[in-house]
């Protein structure tokens, strides 16, 4: 070899994918198109690299690596193949023939023979050895201005070819799965630098090489194990599909993406806030699994945890319906609008009621807004009251409540209550002020706060003291329209004193959505945790199902509402990743783009949104999500029409029978945005203590 050969063999970035072409080659292409190769090999070159399995990675090129200066610069390309299937050479008929009739001559001692060449003479022996591939071309390797690329197809080939076959194996082997091409790498630290980052994240080692369901032969020994990265920055504001049957390792995929993008957000001092919609609570709960450990405990600092169900180290999911007055009201609204029962025009008085503030735009002065807000007040007190008679549990920060009730309408009120009560009037009666404070020493002081109970008694006997005669204040009713309504729910009677649907119908109907332990607002709690860079775990598994969906649909809307309003104002969004199981019942084929999860699939990326979603029904995603999905983690999958329905996505097509077929927990096939083929991959399995060992070493160098 010449000085300059040396040279460039050490130089040159061709070579290292071929690795040990001397060791490593497998075979001759033997006929080729733009999309396919046929490669001839042989059983004692196979032997060699310790077999060639299905969908694994070979490599062509003409050139030889020892006289790289006299190669011809057509011939300065490396093509990268996957292993389909055999091909057919015009010698098989013959060779299938001589194969049967050497075996129809053997006698009852010959079964087993300790011949090297089976009974054979050597030059059949030698023929009936060569074989033939059938080969996806997946791309060609070149080296352009000093730098390695891959082009996703061919650009050229040669009717006479001499394109030698090799298998690529570890150090070669690992430079083409994790190959990112210079323009794709730019445009990632871009995006990445926007995002926060100071520059493009390390990558995450998700698995190693696996190509088949037996890997006693190429994942032989710890070497032979060929690491995988992803880039974390591929999942920000980016889809993601997981997808695979129960118990196949989806769970642990999203696990071990949760711990990447973490680790890569405090690595670089930004805010990535991640929720996970945890159907079956194996993210939220330490189980049989993955050490007995969960996300919470190993990222117990950034983790919240919200539950359906009072629970330690778990913040109630359920709102608080005496504080989060509209958001419980319309929950309300809607259990008993879904009640084809209540018709009456009480109980729709309360289903049509707002509690929303004034708008200040609809009044023309300052008397006129306060008025407003005060009957805003009142009718509120009423609902509370209304609330607590309907059995919802107050907190004890909720048992009372404060509302405007001045001089004039206790006075008022004094006058009906105590019309045939000649000694109380004798006695408290003689001016509106001795009226009022009568009727506070009796129910409380409202405009400072009386207790729900105190509410419930006043509330009763005004409505029956008004249904005697109506209290007027400065010649207008103290009572609106909306709150005589409330008030016949109160006690349970119309205005004619007939028995209606009232306390225990709204009880059964918004009880199971209030907890006393809730806040205000649990999604924009939740908004501003994620906003943090928290991870926020929504343990679905537990409590009333209607709660658990109508709380993550909440959820999930005003994130993406809040999102959206940044994003159309011009703002930087915040940077979220949303991780949904189920998803065919969220995203389904049917779906209505107009509805919260569908808008997330499809808008969501614009407005800093990214989601991972997981199901066992890829046919039941609606097409257009897949479609725009740009990350796919697939593991077996067990019939053939979801198998068609992924098929239709890039490469997917060549893994149709091992995906049927090989059932391996966390074996899957991966295509991320940085890839352009898929990767056939071992998914690490989620090692807690080994990922707390990195986060303790990473905070200490911060």
């Amino acid at each position: 070899m010449s000085i300059a050969d040396k040279v460039m063999v050490d130089t040159n970035p061709l070579v290292d994918l071929i690795g040990d072409y001397k060791n490593g080659h497998v075979g001759y292409i033997y006929s080729m198109n733009f999309t396919e190769a046929c490669v001839l090999t042989n059983d004692a070159w196979k032997e060699r690299v310790s077999g060639i399995p299905h969908n694994s990675f070979l490599v062509a090129s003409s050139f030889d690596p020892e006289k790289m200066t006299e190669s011809n610069e057509l011939d300065r390309e490396v093509v990268l193949l996957r292993v389909l299937g055999p091909a057919p050479l015009p010698s098989d008929s013959d060779l299938l023939k001589t194969r049967i009739e050497h075996n129809q001559r053997r006698t009852e001692d010959e079964v087993f023979t300790s011949e090297a060449h089976d009974g054979l003479d050597p030059l059949t022996h030698a023929e009936l050895q060569y074989g033939a591939l059938k080969c996806r071309i997946l791309g060609t390797f070149y080296v352009q201005k000093g730098e390695l690329r891959l082009g996703s197809d061919l650009e050229n080939y040669m009717s006479s070819t001499r394109l030698r076959v090799f298998k690529p194996r570890g150090e070669n082997l690992e430079k083409i799965v994790n190959h990112i091409n210079p323009e794709v790498r730019n445009k990632a630290l871009e995006e990445a630098r926007k995002s926060g980052f100071q520059g493009l994240p390390s990558p995450i080692q998700i698995g190693t090489i696996r190509y088949t369901s037996s890997s006693r032969l190429h994942r032989k020994t710890q070497k032979d194990l060929v690491p995988v990265t992803i880039q974390p920055t591929d999942f920000l504001a980016r889809r993601t599909a997981v997808l695979g049957m129960t118990r196949t390792g989806k769970s642990n995929t999203v696990k071990t993406t949760v711990a990447a993008v973490t680790m890569a957000a405090i690595k670089d001092g930004i805010k990535i806030g991640q929720v996970i919609f945890d159907v079956n609570g194996e993210y939220a709960n330490a189980n049989g699994q993955d050490e007995g450990s969960s996300i919470a405990d190993v990222f117990s600092e950034e983790t919240i945890r919200y539950r359906g169900l009072p629970a330690t180290g778990f913040l109630d999911i359920r709102n608080n319906f005496y504080k989060a007055l509209v958001e419980g009201l319309e929950i309300l609204q809607t259990e008993l609008t879904n009640d084809g029962f209540n018709k009456g025009q009480d109980m729709q008085t309360l289903i049509n009621l707002s509690l929303d503030d004034p708008n200040e735009e609809m009044y023309e002065n300052v008397q006129d807004l306060a008025s407003a807000r005060n009957r805003l007040k009142k009718t509120s007190a009423i609902y509370k009251a209304l609330l607590y008679k309907s059995g919802f549990q107050p907190s004890e920060n909720d048992k009372k409540v404060s509302f405007p009730a001045g001089v004039d309408a206790l006075s008022e009120f004094f006058k009906v209550k105590f019309i045939d009560s000649p000694e109380i009037n004798s006695e408290h009666g003689s001016n509106k002020e001795k009226r009022a404070n009568y009727i506070k020493s009796i129910y409380g002081e409202p405009s400072t706060g009386i207790s729900l109970e105190q509410a419930v008694s006043f509330f009763t006997d005004f409505r029956e003291a008004n249904v005697i005669q109506q209290i007027l204040v400065d010649g207008k009713p103290w009572l609106s329209d909306q709150d005589k309504g409330l008030l016949n729910l109160l006690v349970g009677k119309s205005d004619n004193g007939t028995p209606i649907r009232s306390t225990r119908v709204i009880g059964n109907a918004g009880s199971p959505y209030h907890s006393p332990a809730g806040s205000e607002n649990i999604p924009k709690d939740i908004y501003e945790y994620i906003t943090q860079g928290k991870i926020v775990i929504v343990d679905l598994s537990v409590g009333v199902e209607s709660v658990r969906k109508t709380a993550s649909d909440r959820i999930a809307s005003y994130i993406l509402k809040s999102n959206m309003d940044a994003f159309s104002s011009g703002k930087t969004p915040s940077k979220i990743v949303i991780y949904v199981e189920e998803a065919h019942n969220l995203i389904g084929k049917d779906a209505d783009f107009d509805t919260t999860w569908p808008r997330i699939a499809k808008e969501g990326a614009k407005a800093g949104i990214a989601l991972v979603y997981s199901t066992q029904e890829p046919s039941s995603v609606h097409a257009n999500i897949l479609a725009n999905t740009e990350n796919w983690f697939v593991t077996h999958l067990n019939n053939e029409d979801e198998l068609r329905s992924l098929g239709k996505f890039y490469d997917f097509k060549d893994f149709h029978d091992s995906l049927k077929s090989a059932q391996d927990v966390g074996f899957a096939r991966i295509k991320t945005l940085s890839s352009p083929f898929v990767i056939p991959t071992q998914i690490e399995q989620f090692r807690p203590q080994l990922i707390k060992d990195k986060l303790a070493e990473l905070k200490k160098t911060l």
